[in-house]
């Protein structure tokens, strides 16, 4: 995703096609926010016939409307992909200032897209048919005002993400050997961010070494290129185009600077010695804990192979499920059948414990009223 170098609210929009009409265009980025202006050029259809694709300028009303109309770049719009970058001054120039930016009528030019932080004025051209040996060319009129190198063409092969990194680093030579990498980050983040920074030399034995610097913004490419020949603990600094990007420990751990290389290389030394030097005692403590932790392992993997035995049982065939679902249902039946019978015992066993309780207390009852008469006989 694009993002905002600027407080300016213009956009600049290269390769637009040669059908294209102004309100066209304003009605395309109508949807990213409220336009106060916008201009095509050119305007004269004999200009046109020159041109292989017109240059237009946006000016919105707020800040953020430029943020969403960045990501516009190689939307194909009519016949041809857009190029959407943000102009730094916050004003539309005129016509005479943006033919510059308008693709020529030429077949084997092809604009290409910036990087996000490009300014409006730097070109990014393909040279040639793609079939045929080409070039990538990228022009900086700033390069140009200061007297500073240009850029160096590039293969037209290479991929335009690629090409928008190297156009971020340089290469610095002449650096004293001592002067770490700490101390060239510090010096150079004075100019502008550093994205990151890699030693190159060939010769270990050698006084001086070289170094691959890639900053996060283009336009500090030539703010570097201007300390171009500084004293530098007492060697004039010699700054250069990159041709190549930096290569990241993160996406090839095999290739490493020295000194990124010697904390890993101390860390394995470390580790080593410690193995080495360690009593006889804490040598067979690993070794036990090395038994028990493979006891572990071996109680665990049993647990896990019974563990997939019953559930290789538990997968039984449809026929096996059938009958498990009959005798469920016969065990159920039974079951049920079980509990009448015993709340008829219980039933019969309640109304035969009543039944002898009541005769219980009918004789009772009847031992009592007889005895009640015999001590009414014996007291007349």
């Amino acid at each position: 995703m694009s993002t905002i170098v600027s407080h300016s609210k213009v956009v600049q929009v290269c390769n637009v096609s040669t059908t294209c009409q102004r309100d066209q265009l304003k009605a395309l980025f109508n949807f990213f926010g409220r336009i106060d202006d916008a201009q095509l050029y050119p305007d004269s259809d004999t200009l046109t016939a020159t041109i292989n694709a017109k240059v237009g300028y946006i000016k919105f009303d707020r800040n953020d409307s430029v943020h969403a109309a960045l990501n516009m770049t190689n939307t194909i719009f009519i016949d041809k992909p857009l190029i959407v970058t943000q102009v730094f001054e916050n004003t539309i120039p005129d016509e005479t200032d943006a033919m510059i930016y308008c693709a020529p009528l030429n077949p084997s030019i092809t604009l290409l897209s910036g990087g996000p932080t490009w300014p409006s004025t730097v070109i990014n051209r393909l040279i040639g048919q793609p079939q045929n040996p080409s070039y990538i060319e990228t022009v900086d009129p700033e390069l140009t005002d200061r007297n500073l190198p240009p850029y160096p063409p590039l293969p037209g092969t290479l991929d335009v993400t690629k090409v928008e990194e190297i156009r971020r680093t340089v290469y610095l030579s002449n650096i004293e050997k001592n002067v770490g990498l700490d101390v060239l980050h510090e010096f150079l983040s004075q100019i502008g961010e550093i994205r990151f920074i890699r030693a190159a030399y060939v010769d270990e034995n050698a006084e001086t070494r070289g170094a691959y610097v890639e900053f996060s913004e283009q336009p500090s490419i030539p703010k570097v290129l201007s300390i171009n020949g500084f004293q530098f603990f007492g060697r004039p600094l010699l700054v250069n185009h990159a041709t190549s990007c930096i290569i990241k420990p993160a996406t090839v751990r095999g290739l490493r600077s020295d000194e990124e290389d010697m904390p890993f290389s101390r860390s394995r030394s470390r580790s080593v010695s410690v193995h080495k030097d360690s009593p006889a005692g804490e040598e067979v403590d690993a070794t036990r804990e090395n038994g028990r932790r493979s006891s572990r392992s071996r109680h665990r993997s049993s647990s896990r192979s019974k563990s997939r035995k019953k559930s290789s049982k538990s997968a039984r065939s449809p026929k096996r499920r059938s009958r498990s679902r009959k005798r469920s249902r016969s065990k159920s039946r039974d079951r049920k059948r079980r509990s009448r019978s015993r709340d008829h015992h219980r039933r019969k066993k309640d109304s035969r414990k009543r039944s002898r309780s009541r005769s219980r207390s009918h004789s009772k009852g009847h031992r009592r009223s007889e005895s009640s008469r015999k001590e009414k006989k014996s007291r007349h």
